[in-house]
């Protein structure tokens, strides 16, 4: 084989599990830019590389390690980290959902994963999505093959209890969607507390960086005054908008005033077709590839 074919059936192998290799960054950064920047370099070393025998093997532990490089930085960013972090919202528009458990990036998983080690997220995520073995993994962390079992099954028994999520039809979510809009408008908190779950959670992100709530909201009667009470603290005159949209595979709405996106919200709804968490994004910075 020339160097030019070879190079070919590389990029042709890159290009095939790129999809892949994002949703894996984004897994471990919760940040859509870093995720790019990742695969970018991983790409690069891949092309750089020696012989290669499984692609989609050796492209996967290139972008564990550059990722456990990222977080260790990261992990300092997030312990001064003010209120709630939530990961930065991704539209559907660059990445198609997946019907793969091992690809979720609803909210409940990203921040079930936030509270695992970066080590138990790399060797879950190698053993689980890429079908790694224990030896491989421990060669990728330094770590022993027990070693490594035991991150994996801490890592699947945290997320055990986010995975449990329902998927509503597309004809429930603009119901639901649609009587909630319907619902912070009109400021009944009665009837947008008939849509939550009792034990229904708020959950702010405004990196301090804009008002947000500290804690997280609970309660289905706290959470709906909460939302109409903010709404009704618009000026006089304020032009609002709530255009429904789809953030990390769940129905969500992005809400303009004035024009300019102002947050999102996105939600958790149980098989009981009720809201059982509410995900606000108003950090600027997070939302700076949706203002476009």
């Amino acid at each position: 084989m020339s160097d030019a074919e070879a190079g070919t059936e590389r990029l042709v192998a890159f290009m095939a599990a790129k999809t892949r290799l994002l949703r894996l960054a984004y897994r471990h950064l919760g940040s859509v830019a870093d995720a790019e920047d990742v695969v970018q370099e991983a790409w690069l070393r891949f092309e750089g590389a020696g012989e290669v025998r499984d692609a989609p093997r050796l492209l996967s532990t290139i972008v564990t390690r550059l990722c456990l490089d990222r977080m260790k930085s990261a992990a300092a960013r997030r312990e001064i980290y003010v209120g709630p972090w939530l990961p930065e919202p991704l539209a559907g528009t660059g990445q198609e959902p997946s019907e793969d458990a091992a690809l979720d990036i609803s909210f409940a998983v990203m921040r079930a994963l936030e509270r695992l080690s970066p080590a138990e997220r790399a060797a879950f995520f190698l053993h689980d999505l890429w079908e790694l073995s224990y030896e491989e993994i421990a060669q990728t962390l330094a770590r022993s093959p027990q070693t490594c079992r035991k991150l994996v099954s801490r890592a699947r028994g945290a997320l055990g209890e986010a995975r449990q999520r329902y998927r509503p039809s597309r004809e429930e979510v603009e119901r639901l969607v649609t009587v909630f809009r319907a619902s912070v408008e009109d400021g009944d908190p009665a009837r947008l507390k008939a849509l939550l779950a009792e034990d229904a959670e708020l959950i702010g992100d405004g990196g301090g960086k804009v008002l947000a709530a500290l804690n997280p909201i609970l309660g289905a009667d706290a959470v709906s005054r909460f939302l109409v009470g903010i709404a009704g603290k618009l000026p006089a005159g304020t032009e609002t908008s709530a255009e429904p949209t789809t953030i990390n595979d769940q129905p969500a709405l992005l809400i303009r005033i004035n024009g300019a996106l102002d947050h999102t919200l996105a939600f958790d709804v149980d098989a009981d077709r009720r809201i059982r968490t509410i995900y606000i994004v108003r950090n600027p910075d997070k939302l700076a590839r949706l203002q476009a």
